[in-house]
């Protein structure tokens, strides 16, 4: 299924930005006069430009009206970050943006690159005055060399952060630690979607609140078939071969006010097969719009309402 097809989405809006970069991945909120998105720049060749030593990225901050007419674009200051905070030194990557205690926030990967080595650590970070501050990091609670794609969640003026959803495993972060919430709310760690092809979800938006409970966009990347990436790559020799090979799945999750996961959506693609990424999504009234990137390229954002994304979401039987 592929969002743009159906009949009941509203609109459909390119981002733009003024920047030689590409851009992607972009993350929405709604705050009191509009919106705010968050837009992941950054050099289509891999180690090449003006940060040889790192991938090159920026963020940007763009504040729309309620009727998605541009008012400001600004590119946001990170030098700080990257030269004090060294789990973060090479990028801020795929920020979500979230509004916490009246203050825009952004729950980050930050990159490291130690020779060959890649490295990725979660980080927090504030945005003031049009930079980002107060930078905090988040050890991975695995120890993982390479964290990626957590989803932040504010309830009741705290902070939560989904560290994934099959398994379930929720996290509160307090006074600079991560500590770990099933029991507390009752989550029940049996309540999770089947297995889809053997494989787990990972995060995407940010799990903003939802009738009454919550909901979060989610992605199951696999590979494309074997017969389809011999032809792109031996015989058409296609030049997207890279961005071609690998297809996301997107599912809509439904949790209760407990974040038990209760229903989700069957899975789709906002536009097309292959690289796309939502990092989020957010509603006002009725009104709902998702951000998600293209390729690594493209920056789109998706309008539709309330009504029409609850028939895509089908009650969910639990196990356990």
């Amino acid at each position: 299924m592929k969002l743009i097809e159906c009949s009941n989405m509203v609109r459909m809006q390119e981002i733009h930005l003024p920047t030689s970069l590409d851009f992607c991945n972009p993350s929405i909120v709604a705050g009191e006069e509009g919106w705010w998105v968050l837009v992941r720049a950054l050099d289509p060749i891999p180690y090449h430009g003006s940060q040889q030593e790192c991938l090159s990225s920026e963020n940007w901050l763009l504040h729309y009206a309620d009727d998605f007419t541009l008012k400001s674009t600004r590119k946001l200051d990170d030098q700080k970050i990257l030269q004090t905070c060294s789990p973060a030194r090479n990028g801020l990557e795929d920020g979500r943006l979230f509004l916490w205690k009246g203050e825009l926030w952004g729950l980050f990967s930050g990159f490291r690159r130690e020779g060959e080595s890649f490295y990725n650590t979660m980080i927090l970070a504030r945005i003031s005055e049009g930079e980002w501050v107060d930078p905090v990091v988040l050890p991975s609670p695995h120890d993982h060399a390479r964290e990626k794609n957590w989803m932040p969640c504010v309830r009741d003026d705290e902070l939560y952060l989904f560290y994934s959803t099959q398994p379930l495993e929720v996290y509160l972060y307090s006074e600079g630690e991560l500590r770990p919430v099933s029991e507390k709310l009752g989550v029940n760690p049996k309540s999770r979607i089947a297995p889809i092809r053997g494989s787990i979800l990972s995060g995407s938006s940010q799990v903003i609140p939802w009738e009454t409970g919550w909901l979060a966009v989610s992605h199951h990347r696999r590979k494309a078939p074997v017969f389809k990436k011999l032809f792109m790559k031996h015989i058409t020799h296609d030049s997207e071969y890279q961005v071609k090979k690998v297809i996301f799945d997107h599912y809509f999750l439904c949790f209760d006010g407990n974040f038990n996961l209760i229903r989700r959506s069957e899975p789709f693609q906002f536009e097309m097969e292959g690289v796309e990424f939502c990092a989020g999504i957010a509603t006002k009234g009725r009104r709902v719009v998702m951000s998600y990137g293209v390729r690594d390229r493209i920056s789109r954002l998706l309008e539709t309402r309330v009504d029409t994304l609850n028939h895509l979401i089908m009650e969910l039987p639990m196990s356990g």
